[in-house]
C-alpha cells in the first residue's frame, strides 16, 4: 500500500519567531484545530510546509526541528499525575472536535504508560509504534541503563502527536477500503 504524503509545518509570528512545529496529513485541517484549541493561534502570521514521502521521515524531521529550533509553544515538558482519558483504537468515532479537545486540552503531554492507557494497548505496543515511526514522540532526555550498558531515550508523546497518529490510522483504513474496492 502506498504511503500518503506527510506534512511538517511551522507557524511563525509577525517577527518570524517560531511558534510551533507539527506534523499532519492535512495542514489546513490541523490549522482549524489549532484555531479552536491553541491560545497562540492569533499570533500566526506565516506558515511554512515541507512535504515528506514517508511517516518515518516526517516524524524524524519533527523531532529534530523541535530540539534544534526550540519553538515557543511546543509542549513545555511537565510531569503530571493526572488520570488519562481512554479513547481506545477501536473507539475513535464521533466528533473529531471532542476528541481534539479531550486529548490536547485535557493533558498536553503523555508518558508511554499514559498513552498505552489512552489507547487501551500495552506499553510495548506504544514503544513499537514509536520505533516504527508510526507514533511521534519528543525526546526529553537520556538515562544510562547499566543493565543493558547503553543510553535509553526518555520519550513523551504530545496530544497533537496522538491526533496525528489517529488521523493516519483513519487514513490507512480508507486506503485499505479503496484498495479492496479495486481488487475485488
Amino acid at each position: 500500500m502506498e504511503e500518503s504524503e506527510q506534512h511538517l509545518y511551522r507557524h511563525f509570528d509577525e517577527w518570524d519567531n517560531l511558534l510551533y512545529v507539527g506534523v499532519s496529513l492535512s495542514t489546513v485541517q490541523r490549522l482549524s484545530q489549532h484555531k479552536s484549541q491553541s491560545h497562540w493561534f492569533n499570533k500566526i502570521q506565516k506558515i511554512t510546509i515541507q512535504n515528506f514521502p514517508s511517516r518515518r521521515e516526517v516524524l524524524h524531521a519533527e523531532r529534530i526541528a523541535i530540539q534544534k529550533e526550540e519553538p515557543l509553544h511546543n509542549i513545555a515538558l511537565k510531569k503530571t499525575c493526572d488520570p488519562v482519558p481512554r479513547v481506545g483504537v477501536d473507539k475513535i468515532r464521533g466528533s473529531l472536535d471532542n476528541l481534539v479537545s479531550t486529548i490536547v486540552q485535557y493533558k498536553p503531554i503523555y508518558t508511554i504508560e499514559q498513552t498505552a492507557h489512552l489507547f487501551e494497548v500495552s506499553t510495548s505496543k506504544i514503544k513499537e509504534w514509536c520505533e516504527k515511526s508510526e507514533l511521534g514522540y519528543v525526546e526529553i532526555g537520556r538515562v544510562w541503563d547499566a543493565r543493558w550498558n547503553k543510553w535509553r531515550i526518555k520519550k513523551r508523546i504530545t496530544g497533537w502527536q496522538i491526533l496525528d497518529f489517529i488521523e493516519n490510522l483513519e487514513n490507512d483504513k480508507r486506503n485499505i477500503k479503496d484498495v479492496s474496492l479495486y481488487t475485488n
